[in-house]
């Protein structure tokens, strides 16, 4: 009870105050004895004073009265003035030993004053516990809680509002009022602290969850009981391999009194000036301190046990999760993950997550299916669960409190994510033979997949956070690493290499050797350290401040293997086109005849058959390049092909031949009639991405006139550009048949390969 604890702290002011009521008692026997002294001093003064005006009395009578009686009085008067010389002496004595005596305890009273002044405080005390003695006789309390069924530890509906009578509750609201106006000094407090129930000493990270509410604490007491009976020792409830029966049983605790607090605590708390304490979050707190004690106990054990410590942390984690959401556990209170993160677990927690995280990689890319995917243009099995186990990393640390934490898991990810692509390089390299018919589309669909995916991951508050919080890091670890630079430029030995003093560590060179420790790994210990400790959440101006994304490096690393993969892919498609055009490119196009009658391009309704096979292929990889590929890559590689294209018949076909009306008439019914329309499905104006073919087939098709005017005006222009400043300039001229890609140059040459027939 509280009083037993008052006791043990009066008990010991009582011993002092005992030690110091001797050291009083001896100053004022030494002080006693010197005033009796002081006192006869002053009697014999004022005796001697009384002597000598009877003396002059006397003498004064012997001059008028009795002459005869001098000789006596002035023999009185000489042992009188004996007597005062005597006495004086004394006096003297007396003062010396005063003033010695002042000189030697003096320091004494100045020690001694705040033992005074404690005693004062222990008498205060002692009226203090007398009330508490007057509160804890009663032992009225607990009397209350047990007509109340307290604790309610059944799962029945009904113990959210007890069956109790209205005095009881009543009672209870009055006591819990008293207790209120209770409080704890300090050491009694810390000595409390520091006591449990539990088999094993409470660790001192449980002292964070103490509740300074003192009836909430005596509430949750016989929980307390409870808890550590059925979840310590030899107890068939205590198996370390089912950690979530202990964490179940707070839950259901919670739920079971959060009524009952709400209800009746919470307004007594009110009334008496605790508007701003919450009872149910006192309450979880202390419950939540139990759990804390039982992991700091059970942690160190199971840690070597892969399997139990990961179902530990988990259990953990999903219990912070239930709390917090569930029941309103704010995040401001102290957490039971501060066990997770205590230095040796929580590198031992890391070490298993990098353990598990490699071996699950390597059962994703070995495995029979893995670059199978459930549905066409969708990433291959490995890579979505690769995104699981990701995804499963960032719901494990995102909660953490501290952000040099969460900063080393984010660090795992991105090792991870470097680990899947090299990974993924090698399986590319291996199917890169063939691939169309190989894995080859689903690897660039799954890396297409995760580099999606870490756009998106970048744009969440929570990376946004870890980016500020990353640019902090590294700026505290670069003035470590220049601190440590600077200390090892100073401390550079000046001796000779063989003498003994050139061995004198200091503690810092020790603490390098002795743990094996490189400057840099203790430059990025210390800098996590400091990041735990001195940065702050950052505000929404920050936030808004941070540039780049903590994904940045990983995401460029994915997309040039991407875009790698993509070419790969048009420049098969192109090879295989380009190996049946031939034929096309051998076509006679300047003896291409076709009667006047017939030469409008309305009157032409067929390809020349030397385009067939060429388009065959092309459309039949780019479809079936469309039903494999996501919709991004695909318009990424068809744009790929047109531009190649689109170069290769302006360079090979059209520049290496001579083309008579009626070639160039056929050549333009087989471009816009059988190579754009093939991508005509995949936009609305093909045609654009040819824009050198286009023109081209413009340039070869205009009415003679037209052709021969336009030809002239490019080579005035060509032989003196400045006279022809004032005329139409060629670039104008070209525009107004659509012709703004070819330069005047190149347009001459395509006009230069006309053959004019019919001139």
């Amino acid at each position: 009870m509280v009083s037993l604890e008052l006791n043990s702290s009066l008990d010991a002011l009582v011993d002092q105050d005992e030690i110091n009521h001797a050291v009083v008692q001896q100053l004022n026997s030494v002080f006693g004895n010197n005033l009796k002294n002081l006192e006869k001093v002053s009697e014999l003064v004022q005796e001697l004073t009384r002597t000598k005006d009877e003396l002059e009395k006397r003498l004064r009578f012997a001059t008028t009265e009795a002459p005869d009686k001098i000789t006596k009085a002035v023999k009185a008067a000489e042992e009188a003035l004996k007597k005062e010389e005597i006495l004086g002496a004394q006096c003297d004595r007396l003062h010396y030993q005063v003033t010695g005596h002042i000189q030697k305890y003096g320091q004494l009273l100045d020690d001694i004053g705040p033992g005074v002044r404690q005693v004062r405080e222990l008498q205060r005390v002692k009226l203090y516990q007398d009330f508490v003695n007057a509160v804890d006789g009663q032992s009225e309390f607990e009397s209350v809680l047990k007509a109340i069924k307290w604790p309610f530890t059944s799962s029945n509906e009904s113990v959210h509002q007890p069956p109790a009578s209205q005095e009881s509750i009543q009672r209870l609201c009055t006591l819990t009022q008293y207790f209120l106006q209770l409080s704890l000094p300090d050491a009694i407090a810390s000595e409390n602290s520091r006591k449990s129930d539990s088999p094993a000493a409470s660790p001192a990270i449980a002292m964070d969850f103490e509740t300074s509410v003192l009836p909430i604490h005596l509430l949750v007491r016989p929980l307390e009981v409870r808890f550590f009976f059925h979840f310590s020792g030899n107890k068939p409830t205590n198996r370390r391999e089912n950690p979530e029966w202990y964490f179940t049983q707070i839950l259901k605790w919670i739920s079971a009194h959060e009524n009952f607090l709400k209800t009746r605590i919470q307004p007594v708390l009110n009334r008496c000036g605790h508007q701003k304490t919450s009872a149910k979050v006192e309450f979880m707190r202390g419950l939540v301190r139990l759990v804390v004690i039982k992991l700091a106990a059970d942690l160190p054990e199971v840690q070597y046990d892969d399997d139990i410590f990961c179902s530990t942390v988990q259990e953990t984690l999903n219990f912070e999760r239930e709390i917090s959401l569930t029941y309103g556990y704010p995040a401001s209170q102290p957490s039971v993950l501060s066990v997770l993160t205590q230095g040796r677990i929580f590198a031992w927690w890391i070490r298993v997550e990098r353990k598990f995280a490699l071996e699950l990689m390597d059962e994703l890319v070995s495995d029979d299916g893995a670059w199978q995917a459930e549905e066409s243009g969708e990433a291959a099995h490995c890579g979505e669960r690769l995104i699981l186990l990701l995804q499963g990393i960032t719901d494990r640390y995102k909660r953490l409190p501290q952000p040099g934490h969460r900063l080393q898991f984010l660090e795992l990810q991105l090792e991870l994510l470097d680990d899947f692509r090299v990974r993924v390089l090698q399986v590319m390299k291996s199917e890169k033979q063939d691939p169309l018919t190989s894995h080859y589309p689903a690897i660039l669909n799954t890396v297409h997949y995760i580099t999606a995916t870490l756009h998106d991951w970048a744009d969440l508050p929570f990376f946004v956070e870890m980016q500020y919080y990353q640019e902090c890091f590294s700026r505290i670890q670069e003035q470590t690493s220049e601190a440590l630079a600077s200390y090892d430029n100073t401390v550079l030995p000046t001796t000779s290499p063989d003498d003994p003093a050139s061995f004198i560590f200091n503690s810092h060179d020790v603490s390098l050797i002795s743990t094996s420790i490189s400057p840099e790994s203790l430059a990025r210990q210390d800098a996590l350290e400091s990041l735990n400790i001195n940065t702050d959440a950052p505000t929404t101006s920050q936030m808004a401040e941070v540039s780049g994304s903590v994904f940045d490096g990983t995401i460029r690393l994915y997309t040039h293997i991407e875009g790698e993969m993509v070419r790969t892919l048009a420049t098969y498609v192109f090879t295989e086109v380009r190996a049946r055009s031939q034929p096309y490119r051998q076509d006679k196009w300047f003896h291409t005849i076709i009667p006047r009658a017939t030469t409008d391009f309305n009157k032409i309704n067929e390809l020349s058959p030397s385009i067939c096979p060429l388009l065959e292929v092309l459309a039949r990889h780019l479809h079936a390049l469309r039903d494999i590929l996501a919709a991004p890559l695909f318009m990424q590689l068809w744009q790929i092909v047109a531009d190649t294209l689109n170069k290769y018949v302006y360079e090979e076909v059209i520049l290496q031949t001579r083309f008579s009306d009626a070639g160039a008439t056929q050549f333009k019914f087989d471009m816009t009639r059988g190579l754009f329309p093939i991508f005509g499905a995949f936009t609305q104006k093909p045609e654009n991405f040819f824009r050198l073919v286009k023109e081209s087939v413009i340039l070869l098709t205009l009415p003679h006139p037209t052709a021969f005017l336009l030809r002239d005006t490019i080579r005035m222009w060509q032989d003196d550009q400045d006279s022809f400043s004032l005329v139409v300039s060629p670039v104008k001229a070209l525009a107004e048949h659509s012709v703004v890609l070819l330069r005047p140059k190149e347009a001459d040459t395509v006009l230069n390969i006309r053959i004019y027939d019919r001139d």
